[in-house]
């Protein structure tokens, strides 16, 4: 394979990661009229995140062990518990305030 060849390659992947993200993006639009706050508190939550949280709960979401998102991270399967205890008790606040997106 040639470096042309590999830049290619490089650039085919990422437009098909952007495309991947538009989809799902247009896909989320198709959520039940009663449920679209949950999608709104989503974006609440996932900015409330500090770095490591944000890594260690996509990681969680994508079912990784701990140990493996400890060896990954450099940091202990303890500080990646406390991480995704965290998360998810920043997500369940948000949850538990209610809609406050409803008119």
């Amino acid at each position: 394979m040639t470096d042309a060849d590999t830049d290619r390659l490089i650039d085919a992947i990422d437009q098909a990661d952007e495309y991947i993200q538009k989809m799902i993006a247009f896909r989320s639009g198709l959520i039940p009229s009663e449920l679209r706050w949950l999608q709104l508190a989503a974006h609440e939550f996932y900015d409330s995140f500090s770095p490591r949280e944000l890594e260690v709960f996509k990681m969680r979401c994508q079912k990784h062990t701990y140990p493996i998102i400890a060896d990954e991270l450099g940091i202990s399967e303890g500080s990646c518990k406390i991480y995704w205890a965290r998360s998810i008790k920043k997500i369940k606040r948000v949850i538990d305030s209610g809609n406050k997106y409803e008119q």
